[in-house]
């Protein structure tokens, strides 16, 4: 039998912890990173990373907040809220990059697009090494 201290007990969890809160920060960062693409890409300003981070933050919390409610309120019209938080999105955009709606649009696709590109790049990287710790077990 194997007992273990609560000095072993505190460093196992705060290296999961340590590696979730790096995970967390590069997601921040490439989603980030992605939006400032697509607002270059539409010629919006203000296209420094602060400003870019602060957009997406405040999209991230507006987009859940209007989601979850639709979603716990009304269960049926869920989609209704998605449609809200889009539009909205896409004001915040305007607003505080000084683009048009389509310009806004335009840069929330291709912020999609570069997300759906890093995912399946991560996801080849990762598939690998995933296959590798799957035929340790078998």
């Amino acid at each position: 039998m194997v007992l273990l201290d609560i000095g072993d007990v505190l460093l196992a969890l705060g290296s999961n912890i340590l590696i979730l809160i790096l995970i967390i920060v590069i997601v921040i960062v490439l989603v980030t990173f992605a939006l400032q693409v697509g607002i270059k890409a539409v010629k919006g300003e203000n296209t420094k990373l602060g400003p870019v981070f602060l957009t997406g933050l405040i999209m991230v919390i507006i987009s859940f907040g209007i989601s979850f409610g639709f979603g716990y309120l009304l269960p049926a019209y869920a989609w209704i809220g998605t449609i809200i938080a889009l539009l909205l999105e896409l004001f915040i955009i305007k607003l505080r990059h000084k683009t048009t709606y389509l310009g806004a649009l335009g840069a929330i696709i291709i912020y999609i697009i570069i997300l759906v590109i890093i995912i399946v790049v991560i996801g080849f990287i990762f598939s690998g090494f995933l296959v590798a710790m799957l035929s340790l077990f078998i």
